[in-house]
């Protein structure tokens, strides 16, 4: 699996920002955090007029609109000339679209704003859209093509990262061999996942050999290769040194997929077992502990002179039903292959095939248990849906007798209205006087 981490994208930086300038270095490592610096914008600078009023982050391709208080942006404007409050007005309505994420009125009405497209280009990242991302840099690129507001190296530190986040390894190594000889041998580390995605294992070893202190994505990267190219003994030393750094399910697992024999497998396995709380992961590590355990206990019965027949958890453990918790699961084949081993080592001849023919009695009257259990809930559950089914038809039914009564009282108030009306009222009788 390629897994290409933060930490390498921030330590490309590293180098990047360290060829262009080493009085101005920022030493970037897996312990600290990295520092801003912050560019100061000049008149020369392309879109300076709205630029003095944003922060730029000269080691990252990201700047900050500098938002202000109503009072400190009131005794801000009196310092500004006419021009400039209404380059800040114009900034400030266009920020606050920005701040909304009106990115299509923005980009429609305002396509060539910097600020915006740095912004747009840093929203694209977030939200994992690369290939947009890519087009955004290249109107950056353009925007800027003299390299002042960000330096080249930083510049080619994005491009190397979206390349590789693009699975364009081929065009990120053409970035990263820029730096090769750089003198910091994290770029090595980027140079392998390159040549890793391109299918190049041997290149990708080399670069990782001359890397003389392993990050735990570097040791990730060898365990990859080596599992790619199925040489199990390298793959194996190489979970063995992941497991040491990251003690978990994963490594683990890694180790016991690698490993040469049965009982490393199965000793793994458990351990892995005991790391997760993951029903799944539990699942598919029970699975594996079954098959070892009963290839264990049917080599020992080969070795026998008469015939017993094994036991076998896999036919219990497909007539349980789906309701058993992983839990329960593991306690029940623990216990099922720590007595079929216990009876092994005690019992030979008849009382063997006796004990096996107990333990195999007992696990049937388990599932028949957990058959039933599982049936008194299913009846249990449908018997209170269908008392709720009928609670419900009996309310719809009510409100029906409600809803008749309801116009039989409307259709006998109208009636009763009509009987009440007076003779006079009726527009249709003319009334005489003299009648």
């Amino acid at each position: 699996m390629k897994k290409f981490s933060v930490l390498l994208f921030v330590s490309i930086l590293a180098i990047l920002t360290t060829v262009q300038n080493q009085s101005q270095a920022i030493i970037i490592t897996a312990d600290n955090v990295q520092s801003t610096r912050v560019k100061t914008v000049s008149q020369s600078m392309p879109y300076s007029n709205y630029l003095k009023f944003y922060t730029i982050e000269d080691s990252r391709v990201q700047i900050h609109f500098n938002q202000m208080n109503e009072e400190t942006e009131k005794n801000y404007l009196r310092n500004l000339s006419k021009e400039e409050k209404q380059d800040y007005k114009y900034t400030k309505k266009i920020q606050q679209l920005i701040d909304k994420g009106a990115w299509g009125e923005v980009l429609y009405k305002y396509p060539t704003f910097y600020p915006a497209l740095v912004q747009y280009y840093n929203n694209c990242i977030e939200k994992n859209l690369y290939e947009e991302a890519l087009r955004t840099m290249d109107k950056i690129r353009m925007a800027d093509r003299n390299y002042q507001i960000f330096s080249k190296n930083t510049i080619n530190n994005e491009l190397g990262s979206l390349y590789m986040r693009n699975k364009q390894y081929q065009k990120a190594l053409d970035v990263f061999k820029l730096y090769e000889n750089s003198g910091n041998e994290r770029i090595y580390s980027s140079m392998a996942q390159c040549y890793y995605g391109l299918g190049e294992y041997q290149n990708a070893l080399n670069y990782l050999g001359r890397i003389r202190n392993k990050t735990y994505e570097d040791n990730e990267l060898v365990y990859n290769i080596y599992a790619g190219k199925n040489d199990l003994v390298n793959a194996h030393k190489a979970a063995i040194t992941l497991n040491n750094q990251r003690y978990n399910f994963e490594n683990l697992m890694r180790i016991q997929k690698t490993s040469q024999n049965d009982t490393e497998r199965l000793k793994y396995a458990y351990q892995a077992r005991n790391t997760t709380m993951n029903e799944g992961d539990i699942a598919i590590v029970n699975k594996i502990i079954a098959d070892l355990e009963q290839k264990k206990i049917d080599k020992q019965l080969s070795k026998l002179k008469v015939f017993v027949k094994a036991p076998n958890w896999e036919y219990f453990r497909n007539q349980l039903p789906e309701n058993i918790s992983a839990a329960e699961l593991c306690q029940k084949q623990d216990e099922f292959f720590h007595t079929a081993n216990e009876y092994l080592m005690r019992y030979d001849g008849q009382q063997l095939t006796n004990a096996f023919y107990s333990l195999n009695q007992d696990y049937m009257n388990y599932v028949i248990a957990k058959k039933e259990q599982y049936y008194k809930e299913k009846q249990a559950e449908a018997e209170q849906a269908m008392l709720e089914m009928q609670a419900q038809q009996q309310y719809i039914n009510e409100q029906l007798i409600q809803q008749q009564r309801m116009q039989n009282y409307i259709r006998m108030q109208h009636i009763q209205n009509l009987g009440n009306r007076s003779y006079y009222s009726n527009p249709l009788i003319m009334y005489d006087p003299f009648w």
